[in-house]
């Protein structure tokens, strides 16, 4: 653990949680503190710069929520490492997020916030081609990756043709695979659209982060053929931990 001298003075306007956020922010970029480095607990690090815990609390609170630092519930907190940026391809075909975190290499869970049938509106039967107040499965979950909850999904099913989806466990199971299993049809395609927009109270809480928060909105459609959608989502990405990548050729 690297022994940081930082610049707090009890006298300045500048609150003194902001001099810590400041400091902290100055080290990592300097370089100082290295990716994946774990710092002095909450109760040595505030006896190392004179403050109180609670003072110290808040300032890697916000450090946290800007994706700087990383709290690992039991372990510590960690500077946060560049190896954990999940990129997302956009140019080589459909994949859900299960399928990219396991090409990372992440062990991830899953949370199941709701599972229910629900009828639909006219707009979730616009995009999954079902009448108006007719059942769909609304599926809410949360993934973590080594305990931070990176992003909130939400899917609305067309279950007329596999109603099995209903009782599935979704902590075990994956949304696309089970489709494809039940089904016995592989999903053809998707359209989605993405947009940077702030989280809001009920979604910010169930990512530990802030309502105003930013945070990346993606919503697609998913077919099992052109004109079969069987699945219309929206997938919540904290921003600091997803990349959105893509390659293009000048023709």
């Amino acid at each position: 653990m690297t022994k940081l001298d930082l610049d707090i003075k009890k006298d300045s306007i500048v609150p003194i949680y902001q001099q810590i956020v400041i400091g902290l922010q100055d080290a990592i970029n300097r370089g100082d503190l290295e990716p994946a480095e774990k710092l002095e607990s909450e109760q040595n690090f505030a006896k190392q710069l004179h403050v109180s815990r609670g003072t110290l609390r808040k300032a890697l609170s916000i450090l946290t929520r800007k994706g700087l630092l990383n709290k690992r519930h039991g372990k510590g907190t960690y500077v946060s490492s560049e190896e954990h940026d999940i990129a997302y391809p956009l140019d080589v075909g459909l994949h859900s997020f299960a399928e990219v975190l396991k090409a990372h290499h992440l062990e991830y869970t899953t949370s199941v916030i709701k599972q229910e049938l629900k009828k639909a509106n006219s707009k979730v039967a616009e995009k999954l081609h079902i009448n108006v107040g007719g059942l769909y499965l609304y599926l809410v979950r949360v993934r973590k990756v080594n305990g931070e909850s990176i992003m909130l999904i939400e899917n609305r099913v067309n279950i007329e043709q596999i109603p099995e989806l209903v009782s599935t466990d979704f902590t075990k199971k994956s949304l696309f695979s089970e489709i494809e299993r039940l089904t016995q049809s592989k999903i053809q395609s998707s359209t989605s659209t993405y947009e940077a927009v702030k989280v809001g109270r009920i979604r910010g809480n169930l990512l530990k982060i802030d309502s105003d928060d930013p945070i990346l909105k993606m919503q697609q459609v998913v077919y099992l053929k052109s004109d079969d959608p069987i699945e219309f989502g929206t997938v919540w990405l904290k921003g600091n931990k997803y990349l959105l990548t893509t390659t293009s050729q000048r023709v």
